[in-house]
């Protein structure tokens, strides 16, 4: 039976996709149709380097030649019958540019289905005329940078199965609109809003959906109040994910009654009043996902216990997460039998659980175990006995991790893909390593193995792909037994002696806070010519290299350059020569470089974090930088900078920049009142989606922090800071404008006037101005009385600014410590995790290295 399903669902689905595809003979599209695509198309610019070099793109419209038949187009389907365009798929095609409401692609009144996700519509408003198209059953603009309001029009398309407009941070679905548009889609299965804004919307409103609905995700949308838990009862619902930051929904799980198809339900970071026992007779869930809920008993207490038992039932589990949940109770862990046969994920970890559960030694299926930070002492030797297929292991921050042997018996591990046993207080690395030939991915970092690693004492870890051994006490490298490394993370140890270079596999290299010295090799830029592999991410920073740094260090492929907080020196090596550099972060702060910039910094497209502080560095101020259209932070503060900052009349020139360091430096004149103008990223928060620095493939992650010191706190702010110059001239008024300027150095000036109020400015304090005498009204003491005398013009004084601004690189997972969300004070990047933890809250220090392996 079930084979001739499979057979007659293949049959199916080739009938579909052959009647949205040309026939033969050929039937020509309406030439109509094939000139509004093409004016559509050329209506924006094709442009990859705006996106993931590593994510699949595809320039479909590339393939759109005028005069040709549009069927045979990329992207491009149409009806065997009449030639009506009536499917277009340009999701990852790299179109940029604004979706103007008198587009073209409105004119398309066949199409049936319509993707036009991952590109970069720059903030467009989501037109109205989506409206019109209302033979639509498919409608995805997922990731493609829409903003405002959703339209009211978006309730005509009353054909529509599936709905997603996830991944829009700037869009906003009023709670009127909502309401319409979900009693309208009467046929509606697929409903994705994920990352938009519905903080307007009653949560009751999800109670006139479509009685077909099959899949609600819903995350980070602002939705407060109480969730209808009858949601739960309609009939085909399959899939229903909510997540929210804020913790200000909560929901109501039904008592009785409770059964249907459900196949995975996720809830996380929410309130939940109680976990019934009727979850117990959702027979077809696959996927139980509790991450981080609180259990409501009343209005003001939070507390109660999760009893594990009440899941034992539910056969068909596969993934279950119940992370951060402190009030987890087993009720007779000890004892217990759950009969959870098809379990291969079960993560419990911070769940304040003391002993290990007994009841995992009899998940025959389990592939992926994680009980990291819990307070697990003690592992029996024989526990992983039983099971036969674990390949992911997490036992990280259980402090300090011992194996009880009684029986005399070695600790017996399956064969692993994955360890992770971060935080455990390891001293040496274990025999039982060079068993797991099959490991791949090993995290030991922060714990306390001390030692070498020489050629003769270890020989494991042939096939690893990633290891952290970062926070320990190492004392030398000798060689790098692990040949197919790609990510390799030694920093903050005690290795001393000259820089080794890692292994031509290697692209992700940090040996960050160590000991070493000499120059860098100039075999740290080779890459195997039978490999794809390129070092993506170099972090040197915080040892004690010296020398000129190689030009080979400007190839290509390198996203992240950290060589912070060295001894480096001579002229700044040529960066982004090759054609599309994928250069992003070049940290280079706290070294010896002296000489002018160099000029190929301009072709560095995708520059986003640019820091040159603390050198020696004598030219003027680089203005062509300005064209740089991703730039966020640009850093110049002490070094040799001089002459006036110039004006620029280009409206686009630094219209992204978000903190601007040009202290201590000799630049003279009056302050750049146009370039004030073209601050747009100080102007507004634009919603700007995570930035991806890294190949899928690998599946790690890495968090990049831009923190400022300020007088020893940490702010999340937007910054700019011009203190001790030469600068003369009143402050300009245009200043006001920036919005979410947070922080604003000008002291150790030779600034007069009337200091600016209003907005943000009456937020600024004394300190802003300092050294400059000739400034007058709030907050500086003097007034601006009539009577006053001219301000004489003094020679800057060289002292320290008095916020005492300190830049510094976090590496999130190396002993940092610290999490932050996405806001003006830092810029976030990260490589694209797995799906499964897609929305999963980011932890703090090493676990945000160590949880992206997961999936392997």
């Amino acid at each position: 039976m079930k084979g001739w399903l499979i057979h007659l669902y293949f049959l199916l689905f080739s009938l579909f996709f052959s009647s949205n595809s040309c026939a033969l003979p050929l039937l020509s599209c309406p030439h109509d149709q094939s000139a509004a695509l093409n004016q559509f198309s050329n209506s924006f610019s094709v442009d990859c380097s705006y996106f993931d070099p590593w994510e699949a793109h595809m320039t479909k419209t590339i393939s759109w030649m005028e005069g040709t038949n549009c069927c045979l187009w990329d992207g491009v389907n149409t009806d065997t019958e009449t030639g009506n365009v009536i499917a277009l798929d340009l999701s990852f095609s790299c179109l940029v540019g604004p979706l103007q409401s008198n587009s073209t692609l409105f004119l398309l009144s066949h199409l049936r289905q319509l993707n036009l996700a991952g590109n970069n519509f720059n903030m467009s408003p989501m037109a109205s005329q989506f409206g019109q198209l209302t033979s639509l059953t498919h409608l995805n603009i997922s990731g493609s940078g829409f903003s405002g309001k959703i339209p009211l029009a978006i309730s005509h398309l009353s054909e529509l199965l599936s709905l997603d407009l996830s991944g829009n941070y700037g869009l906003i679905f009023e709670g009127h609109v909502f309401e319409n548009v979900v009693k309208n889609l009467t046929q509606l299965r697929h409903l994705h809003l994920s990352n938009i804004d519905m903080s307007s919307v009653v949560p009751t409103s999800f109670l006139n959906m479509s009685s077909y609905i099959t899949t609600l995700i819903l995350e980070e949308n602002g939705l407060q109040g109480k969730f209808p838990e009858d949601v739960f009862h309609f009939p085909y619902l399959q899939k229903f994910d909510l997540f929210e930051i804020e913790n200000q929904l909560e929901l109501k799980f039904p008592k009785t009654n409770w059964s249907g198809p459900l196949k995975s339900l996720q809830v996380r970071r929410a309130y939940l009043q109680e976990l019934p026992d009727s979850i117990g007779n959702l027979r077809s869930l696959e996927i139980l996902d509790l991450l981080r809920i609180q259990l409501r008993l009343n209005s003001d207490k939070f507390n109660g216990n999760f009893e594990l038992d009440k899941l034992s039932e539910l056969s068909k589990l596969e993934v279950l997460s119940l992370s951060d949940n402190a009030l987890l109770s087993f009720t007779s862990v000890s004892n217990a039998n759950y009969s959870l046969s098809n379990l291969a994920r079960l993560e419990l970890s911070s769940c304040n659980i003391s002993e290990f559960p007994n009841f995992v030694r009899n998940l025959e299926g389990l592939t992926d175990l994680d009980l990291s930070y819990n307070r697990i002492h003690v592992i029996e030797a024989d526990m992983f006995l039983k099971l036969k297929g674990p390949k992911v292991l997490d036992l990280s921050h259980n402090i300090p991790l011992s194996v009880r042997d009684d029986s005399e018996v070695d600790l017996v591990l399956p064969i692993l893909n994955s360890l992770l046993l971060s935080s455990c207080n390891i001293t040496e690395l274990s025999n039982f390593l060079t068993t797991q030939e099959s490991l791949k991915y090993l995290h030991l970092s922060n714990n306390s193995i001390q030692g070498q690693i020489t050629e003769q004492e270890n020989n494991w870890g042939s096939n690893l792909l990633t290891l952290d051994l970062s926070d320990n006490l190492l004392t030398a490298l000798e060689y790098y037994p692990w040949k197919s490394i790609q990510v390799l993370v030694l920093g903050s140890n005690l290795l001393e002696g000259p820089l080794l270079a890692p292994p031509p596999s290697t692209m992700v290299f940090i040996i960050s806070n160590n000991r070493l010295n000499g120059e860098v090799p100039s075999s740290i830029c080779n890459c195997n010519p039978e490999s794809s592999n390129f070092i993506v991410y170099l972090d040197l920073s915080y040892n004690n290299l010296s020398g000129a740094i190689s030009k080979c260090l400007g190839f290509r492929q390198l996203s992240i350059s950290d060589l912070q907080m060295n001894n480096f020196n001579g002229n700044i090596p040529d960066f982004c020569v090759e054609r599309d550099p994928k250069l992003r972060i070049l940290n280079l702060n706290n070294n010896d470089f002296d000489g002018p910039l160099p000029k190929s910094l301009a072709n560095c497209l995708r520059l986003e974090v640019l820091n040159l502080g603390n050198n020696m560095i004598n030219d003027t101020f680089p203005h062509w930088l300005g064209d740089l259209p991703w730039l966020r932070v640009l850093v110049l503060r002490s070094n040799y900078f001089h002459g006036q900052i110039a004006h620029s009349a280009n409206e686009s020139h630094f219209s992204t920049l978000q903190i601007l360091d040009l202290s201590h430096n000799k630049f003279s004149g009056f302050l750049p009142t146009t370039y004030f103008t073209n601050f747009k990223g100080m102007m507004y928060l634009a919603n700007v989606p995570m930035v991806y620095i890294g190949p899928s493939a690998d599946q790690h992650y890495y968090t990049e922090s831009l923190v400022v010191t300020m007088k020893g706190n940490l702010a999340a702010l937007e910054s700019l800071d011009l203190s001790c110059n030469k600068l003369v001239g009143e402050i300009p008024s245009e200043l006001t404008d920036l919005n979410f300027l947070e922080v604003i150095n000008l002291s150790e000036n030779q600034l007069v006037g009337l200091i600016p109020q209003g907005k943000q400015f009456n937020t600024f304090l004394n300190d802003s101005y300092v050294g400059n005498t000739g400034l007058c009204g709030f907050p500086v003491s003097k007034s601006c009385g009539r009577g006053d005398p001219p301000p004489a013009i003094l020679e800057e004084e060289e002292v320290n600014s008095a916020f005492g601004l300190d830049w510094k690189f976090v590496m999130m997972g190396y002993g940092c410590g610290l999490v932050f969300g996405f806001s003006a004070g830092y810029i976030m990047m990260t490589i694209r995790r797995p799906k499964w933890l897609a929305g999963m809250v980011q932890r703090a220090g090493n676990r945000v290295l160590r949880r992206i392996n997961k999936n392997h």
